[in-house]
């Protein structure tokens, strides 16, 4: 029997990640975002400059009451709190006295373009969810990559055969995820990410949003 490990994971971060299931959603959700992509919903005041095949809507695409909207909110919400159930470690009836704030939106990312690094100020969790990841090339690792940069800048300040190989939960690697459609990303907001410059033809389509909560 091999003997417990007294090496302990501190200072962690939840990264929650899961294939919803949502295909028959997509297929409404994917053509109702593709005919929004005009100026009455582009976003007229990015945080960051907007490249020129990027397009970003106004923040308030879960206020919309359309039902492909409204079933995907469904599944995203459930999700949501399945995540912080599980890193709060809080009983269920307690979650259900949370309300929340939003900010929420969409990306139809063509290619060429990219979303430079940054965080999410003013709120406590994130998501990305991918409604299409485009074209996939598996040669191409970085094409259209959402990456996680390790928030503990100072982590790999030295480097030695010690801790350049530390298994994931340790590791201060970024992590780089290839989206499929259907999944779901959740993480702290603080946690700074980039999206790769996409290289494919047909349209990357995520939708994304930042939650601040409170008990009613």
């Amino acid at each position: 029997m091999s003997k417990p490990s007294n090496t302990n994971a501190v200072f962690a971060t939840p990264l929650y990640r899961v294939l919803t299931g949502a295909n028959e959603i997509n297929q409404a959700v994917k053509p109702f975002l593709l005919n929004k992509e005009t100026d009455d919903f582009r976003n007229p005041d990015s945080p960051q400059a907007t490249h020129k095949h990027l397009f970003e809507s106004k923040f308030d695409l879960f206020h919309w009451a359309d039902p492909e909207i409204e079933s995907l909110k469904a599944v995203l919400y459930e999700n949501l709190m399945r995540y912080i159930i599980d890193v709060n470690g809080i009983d269920p009836k307690d979650a259900e006295r949370l309300s929340f704030k939003h900010e929420s939106w969409f990306h139809i990312t063509r290619k060429g373009a990219y979303f430079q690094p940054h965080t999410h100020p003013l709120a406590s969790v994130s998501m990305v969810y991918c409604v299409d990841p485009g074209d996939q090339d598996l040669e191409d690792i970085e094409s259209g990559a959402l990456v996680f940069t390790d928030p503990r800048h100072n982590a790999s300040m030295f480097l030695d055969p010690t801790n350049r190989n530390m298994g994931r939960t340790f590791s201060f690697h970024q992590v780089r995820l290839k989206l499929q459609a259907n999944e779901l990303v959740i993480f702290p907001s603080y946690l700074q990410h980039h999206v790769e410059p996409y290289a494919g033809d047909s349209p990357r389509i995520t939708v994304a949003a930042n939650f601040s909560f409170k008990f009613k």
